[in-house]
């Protein structure tokens, strides 16, 4: 099965820190790849980069390569649309041409073959108000316009060691499923996408809609195995890679985790 000839391809929380680093070489190999595709739509769900402020000339310059390279996929023909996330600041300030730069909320894309997809990083669609005030402020243009104002090695290598303090809790964290999945499924009804798609919460969630319509729930695994959702002969499956070489590139479809368990699925 191709990757190339799906008409979607989606990834989220690959969390970049370095453009020499494994992962940057993995994803320049897939942007690469998508540049002499027939894929209509490269998504990038959010998180991509662990700390990025655009508007900062310090972030222009150090992701400029992966800027090139998501150019030279626009260049073919790929309409690629990048969702920021809750690590990524005025994304829409950086100079990466013909990228579509979402700084918040819904994006809706309606497929060649007929589907509606709606997609969101995920952050707001379930998250607590202590959070979302915390997101105001720290996205807000006074704080953004200061931090532009810092030095941007101070401000990256600051960034970053929080971000190691936080995912150092994650063990501890318990992901309340139900929750999640009943906010996603009211974000859903909502809109008028057959399927939703969404990051954020590093769980490769594949569901059924709740009001049992035709499409479904699918959100983006982190990139802590490199790995790309895409849409193809009219499901989605997970398609995942160690490595550059053709033999360490495995498919599976994009199955249930949470509801094929609940009484009734």
């Amino acid at each position: 099965m191709s990757l190339w000839t799906a008409p979607l391809l989606v990834v989220s929380d690959i969390h970049l820190n370095h453009v020499e680093d494994n992962r940057s070489q993995l994803l320049l190999h897939l942007l690469e790849g998508a540049s002499r595709s027939e894929v209509e739509y490269l998504v990038l769900m959010g998180d991509i980069f662990d700390f990025c402020l655009g508007s900062h000339p310090y972030f222009q310059r150090k992701f400029d390569s992966i800027g090139k390279a998501l150019e030279k996929v626009v260049q073919s023909g790929t309409q690629v649309i990048y969702l920021e996330g809750n690590h990524e600041f005025k994304l829409a300030s950086l100079p990466w041409k013909g990228v579509q730069i979402i700084s918040e909320g819904t994006h809706v894309i309606h497929l060649k073959s007929g589907e509606t997809i709606q997609m969101a990083h995920g952050d707001l669609i379930y998250s607590h108000n202590m959070y979302r005030a915390f997101r105001r402020l720290v996205k807000s243009p006074l704080v953004t316009g200061v931090a532009r104002l810092l030095p941007g090695a101070w401000m990256d290598n600051l960034a970053t060691k929080g971000s190691e303090v936080s995912r150092a809790q994650d063990q501890y964290r318990q992901i309340e499923h139900e929750k999640i999945l009943g906010a996603v499924d009211a974000w859903l009804e909502a809109g008028p996408g057959d399927f939703g798609i969404f990051g954020h919460f590093h769980v490769p969630y594949a569901e059924p809609r709740r009001d049992r319509k035709k499409g479904g729930l699918f959100s983006v695994e982190c990139w802590d195995r490199p790995n790309v959702l895409a849409f193809k002969d009219g499901r989605f499956h997970r398609y995942y890679f160690d490595s550059k070489a053709a033999d360490a590139e495995t498919w599976q479809p994009a199955e249930p985790l949470v509801r094929k368990l609940l009484p009734g699925e």
